[in-house]
């Protein structure tokens, strides 16, 4: 028996090695720092400023701004944490001294910056890909079309409360040279999205690859043409990038080997075939399984909800004849409510340290659960009609 326990033992090790030695897993680091630099240059804040510039005059216009800007960040920089920051240090202040209520716009926030783990390049895709073999760039372009149809439902419920409550968004106009300047001064940011996604989507170069363009064009941008990456700056970013990137690794090497034990006990397969041989709805179990994820995410990161769930529930979806790349999708909207509902939802308390000090943290997550609405109806929508993840795909 201790022989055995010894011998497990040593097997921790080489299942550190084999899981972290995967190609994929190089993107990570590169797709932080990427985000790490658009971050701190500034970049984010400019998009920001074009959207709201461009929206203002639709009721709800600045938080519309705010979701657009959010998933055009996203599309640069795969970590939600960054993009709530990002577009909430610049968009908060903005939507309080216009009048907006501050639920709407601290809640808009959280919930837009969470669009950064479902639209590409997104670190959670990569994840799951590594865990559930699963093809990123797949994934990636699974993404594209549910992540833009998400932003569009959270636009049409913040047009929605504004024209039901008018007083909680005040309309906004800009001069038309503020737009021009503003749409000039954010090109740089919409070149490096096309570069990193049309890249993959091209089949030019992998994600892992693009991840090394995308980090590449960031810093050429923040250094030459906004001329924001000082030495020092260039050291935090390495910094923050090093420390953000060990985190989510050393989540990624546990979970595998919790995997690895569960795999060993056949815990997932014990579990696939007694759900395989219940005589129940597949819906049913299909929402049961997505109330399951809601509850993780209430308590665990979103890193670590797709790194331990992935390798219990996959077996059970397949079993049931559903895609992986469908439940990849599935799994990155679930996640995003996990990182805006409370007590342990990590958008929520990025946004109370960029907020005022007059807005609690009750009325971030007042502001975020209608949301969180939003996303369950994304999710019903997508399960109902699963041919929408894969339009993108079919068409590649």
């Amino acid at each position: 028996m201790l022989l055995n326990g010894i011998a497990g033992l040593n097997a921790i090790p080489d299942i550190f090695i084999e899981k972290l030695d995967n190609f994929v897993l190089v993107a990570i680091p590169l797709y932080i720092l990427m985000g790490e630099i658009v971050f701190r240059s500034g970049m984010g804040g400019k998009l920001y400023t074009t959207a709201s510039k461009f929206t203002g005059k639709i009721p709800g216009g600045l938080a519309v701004g705010t979701v657009i800007a959010s998933a055009v960040f996203g599309a640069m920089c795969g970590v939600s944490i960054a993009g709530a920051a990002t577009i909430g240090s610049a968009a908060i202040p903005e939507m309080l001294n216009r009048g907006y209520d501050k639920k709407l716009a601290t809640g808009s926030v959280a919930a837009a910056g969470a669009l950064s783990l479902l639209i590409p390049p997104s670190i959670g895709f990569i994840l799951y890909g590594a865990v559930a073999d699963e093809s990123v760039g797949a994934l990636f372009t699974a993404g594209i079309v549910p992540g833009v149809i998400l932003s569009a439902m959270m636009i049409i419920y913040i047009i929605a409360k504004a024209y039901i409550k008018p007083h909680s968004a005040p309309k906004t106009e800009m001069p038309r040279q503020d737009k021009l300047k503003s749409a000039v001064g954010s090109l740089p940011a919409m070149i490096l999205i096309i570069i990193v996604l049309g890249s993959i989507y091209l089949g030019i170069a992998t994600p892992t690859e693009s991840a090394a363009i995308g980090s590449l064009g960031a810093f050429f941008i923040a250094k030459f043409i906004l001329k924001k990456l000082s030495l020092k700056l260039f050291i935090e970013v390495l910094y923050a990038s090093t420390k953000t990137t060990g985190m989510i690794l050393l989540i990624f090497v546990n979970a595998m080997l919790l995997g690895y034990l569960l795999t060993r006990l056949q815990i997932p397969q014990q579990m696939a075939d007694f759900v395989a041989n219940m005589h129940m709805a597949k819906p049913i179990i299909l929402f049961a399984v997505t109330a399951l994820l809601i509850f993780l995410g209430m308590f665990l990161d979103g890193a670590s909800v797709i790194l331990i769930a992935t390798p219990i529930l996959l077996p059970v979806i397949t079993a049931l004849g559903y895609s992986k790349l469908w439940f990849g999708v599935i799994m990155m909207i679930t996640v995003e409510m996990a990182v805006i509902t409370p007590p342990v939802g990590l958008n929520l308390y990025v946004i109370k340290s960029v907020s005022p000090p007059s807005i609690r943290l009750n009325d971030i997550v007042s502001g975020a659960l209608p949301f969180v609405a939003v996303e369950l109806v994304a999710v019903f929508l997508f399960m109902l009609f699963p041919q929408i993840i894969f339009w993108l795909q079919a068409l590649r």
